[in-house]
């Protein structure tokens, strides 16, 4: 299993390939990235399954681009079924994000598509993609006709962080600030596995809704969740990340996506302090993966703050599991 975390600007972009397989998880805020690899899949594969977490715009414009391309192509055949919690008419007035009635203006022009807008239906079942199989976490209700909030900044921001001491963020780290509601807290929450690996794609879910869905899965399985690899939600911002949802997983490899983002100090330093506080045990080493060179340099850790607090911070957007 390839997973490609595409450089679609502060938003995420995510596409998971597997023995001609291809599954797209949101598609950035940036189009041109989304619109580039879909040129690159060869002519005999399709896009088996689409995912739009939630509709935020930096998770949903590349979707957008990459129907009208397809379109413009004349292959919107290869798009066969598409996640996306979001009513299937384009008459619907309380919902007030233009992205989302685009989007489901160009999905209902698509003959055959097959469009699955309450996936809450699939909790508890398993949805395999070929040799991937894919499990919803959540949400645990329908959300397709809940009000979105017509401004997604309303969740606030997080202060500039970039330029304070590691070592004094991580001796105050705290999760007394957190993300707790509008559109991130709907967001689909995915565990894809193959072949005995395990990756958890949060989007940009709040911390309740991630720590309610992590305990539920290990209540129901009997033991904490084991992770090869797992995004961080909402781009590495320190209030979608808590000492509870640690507590939940057993993992050592984390993605952070987002070109550096000044309006919301995207990622947070905080976030890489969290990660090294709340840890259960710090001889095993932690590795933070980066796709912008940009948001890593950003942060100013030092060489010898990384191995004084063995976590690695690295540069990536492919990676084979």
């Amino acid at each position: 299993m390839f997973i490609e975390i595409l450089q679609a600007g502060t938003g995420d972009s995510i596409w998971i390939s597997h023995n001609k397989k291809n599954i797209v998880i949101d598609g950035g805020k940036s189009t041109t990235a989304i619109r580039n690899r879909y040129d690159q899949m060869p002519q005999d594969e399709i896009i088996d399954l689409l995912v739009v977490t939630h509709i935020d715009s930096d998770h949903i414009a590349g979707i957008i681009a990459l129907i009208k391309h397809m379109k413009k192509a004349g292959e919107t055949h290869r798009l066969k079924q598409i996640w996306f919690n979001f009513p299937k008419k384009e008459d619907i007035d309380e919902y007030s994000v233009p992205e989302g009635n685009e989007l489901t203006s160009l999905l209902l022009e698509i003959d055959g598509l097959c469009w699955n807008n309450n996936t809450s239906e699939l909790l508890g079942s398993t949805t395999e993609v070929g040799d991937i199989k894919l499990h919803v976490l959540a949400p645990d209700h329908d959300v397709a006709y809940e009000y979105k909030p017509k401004e997604p900044d309303e969740l606030g921001a997080c202060s500039d962080d970039w330029h304070i001491d590691l070592r004094t963020l991580i001796d105050n780290v705290d999760d007394d600030d957190l993300d707790e509601g509008g559109a991130n807290s709907q967001s689909i929450i995915i565990l894809a596995e193959c072949e005995g690996k395990k990756i958890l794609l949060p989007g940009d879910s709040t911390p309740k809704v991630l720590c309610d869905a992590l305990q539920y899965y290990n209540k129901t399985n009997g033991t904490p969740l084991e992770l090869d690899l797992m995004k961080l939600p909402h781009h590495g911002s320190t209030r979608n990340v808590t000492k509870n949802i640690i507590d939940e997983i057993k993992c050592s490899n984390f993605i952070i996506s987002t070109k550096k983002n000044k309006k919301y100090y995207f990622p947070n330093k905080e976030t890489i302090a969290k990660l090294i506080r709340y840890r259960e045990s710090a001889d095993k080493a932690i590795n933070v993966y980066f796709n912008y060179q940009e948001s890593l340099d950003i942060l100013g850790i030092t060489a010898d703050e990384l191995k004084k607090n063995n976590i690695n911070l690295n540069v990536c957007n492919g990676f084979r599991i």
